[in-house]
């Protein structure tokens, strides 16, 4: 099988279980930790209990990695049982201590609630962060993706200096644990974010994505409790995908954690070939369960082991050659799959008269008479007509094309 390893952070594989409800306390740790990944994310004092999601248009679906959303905190919501820094401390000390020994206890200190509220925040994190440490934390997360924190903080602070702020105080506060700072991708710049945080000293950065957001039913009354609590779901891996080949193509090199949107191992390895080190597991750890992390975990070492991927180094940033192509280079390849586009002529016997290809041309490039499709001088090769057709009659093997423009 495949070798997971991640060097750098010495992490059995490079998948984090996500702070979230399926990471609070010390048994729900333990409990992640069953799926052997490479390290667990403590969920943050004073969080809370519940919340519960809401999965459309099912939860199979999202477990296949097709096109999902999920929401967060549509179930009951209770304080939490944890309700001293005191009692908190010892379900880090409980974890760490029953915790395999290989796999990493990230726990996750402060809340975006607690600069919103006020007072001495700021004393109480580097509290936090020197008592965790104590206790056994391997690292500290600052978690500044919680769905609104954007919104929030620009109307009173600005969240770009409160990255570099808090980092770099944190940083300061224990200066030999690694930082992991989780940022948003609502309503921010986050290479600006990004360059922030590495600025100030951070370890690793997580791109993650979730945002407000306001679904509904035509029949509204039925919808989820509480809409615009926390939407994702896997149409957020090509954003969260592009940020991370974004980042490396600007020359960032600080090791990455991407969230947001990972439900099946081909999105977690989509990340990786982005060029993130790292994946984070946080909707499917407390949403689809611990086992269906396991088997991502698992997936994700037999694919790279049939493909002859040897190793995690071999798999990071192997996309990043289709995303920092040239413009030249870039437009040959479309204009060779165009050139195949125009080239191709209807396939007849497959032809059904459904005249769907001459409803989408705008060049008169293709008609349809006596029931069957032609294609007309007309056409530049713009490949909709390929698009619609139901029955192959108008067909190319776009992959091979595409694909043996890098060969030659």
């Amino acid at each position: 099988m495949a070798d997971l390893y991640y060097e750098k952070l010495d992490m059995i594989n490079p998948f984090v279980i996500a702070s979230s409800p399926a990471t609070r306390g010390a048994d729900n740790v333990l409990k992640s930790a069953k799926c052997r990944p490479g390290a667990i994310t403590m969920r943050n004092f004073g969080h809370g209990m519940g919340g519960g999601s809401f999965i459309s248009p099912s939860a199979d679906a999202m477990y296949r990695g097709q096109q999902a959303f999920h929401s967060h905190a549509v179930g009951r919501q209770l304080s939490d049982s944890v309700d001293s820094l005191d009692k908190y401390l010892e379900e880090v000390k409980k974890a760490r201590k029953n915790l395999d020994s290989d796999i990493k206890l990230w726990v996750s200190v402060g809340h975006y609630n607690d600069i919103v509220k006020g007072g001495d925040w700021r004393k109480e994190w580097k509290r936090e962060a020197r008592e965790v440490v104590n206790a056994g934390a391997d690292a500290i997360e600052l978690h500044f993706n919680t769905p609104g924190v954007a919104i929030a903080g620009d109307r009173s602070f600005n969240y770009y200096n409160l990255v570099y702020t808090c980092t770099k105080m944190i940083h300061e506060e224990v200066p030999n644990t690694p930082i992991m700072v989780k940022l948003a991708v609502e309503c921010t710049d986050t290479i600006t974010a990004i360059k922030e945080a590495v600025t100030a000293g951070a370890t690793a950065v997580g791109p993650t994505a979730r945002w407000k957001a306001f679904y509904f039913d035509l029949d509204w009354k039925r919808t989820e409790a509480r809409p615009g609590a926390g939407y994702g779901g896997t149409q957020a891996e090509p954003i969260v995908s592009f940020i991370v080949a974004d980042a490396r193509k600007k020359g960032f090199d600080i090791p990455m954690y991407a969230g947001g949107g990972c439900f099946s191992y081909d999105q977690a390895i989509r990340y990786i070939m982005a060029g993130s080190d790292m994946v984070q597991l946080g909707a499917l750890a407390c949403a689809g369960g611990i086992s269906s992390c396991e088997r991502l975990i698992k997936d994700t070492s037999k694919w790279m082991d049939e493909h002859g991927y040897k190793d995690l180094k071999s798999l990071k940033g192997d996309a990043l050659t289709l995303f920092n192509m040239s413009d030249e280079f870039a437009k040959a390849r479309q204009n060779r799959l165009g050139d195949a586009y125009q080239s191709t002529g209807v396939i007849e016997d497959r032809c059904i008269g459904c005249s769907r290809c001459e409803d989408v041309c705008f060049y008169k490039g293709i008609e349809v008479k006596d029931r069957k499709a032609h294609k007309t001088e007309g056409c530049i090769g713009c490949g909709y007509c390929f698009q619609v057709c139901p029955t192959g009659a108008l067909f190319v093997d776009k992959g091979k094309i595409l694909s043996e423009a890098f060969e030659n």
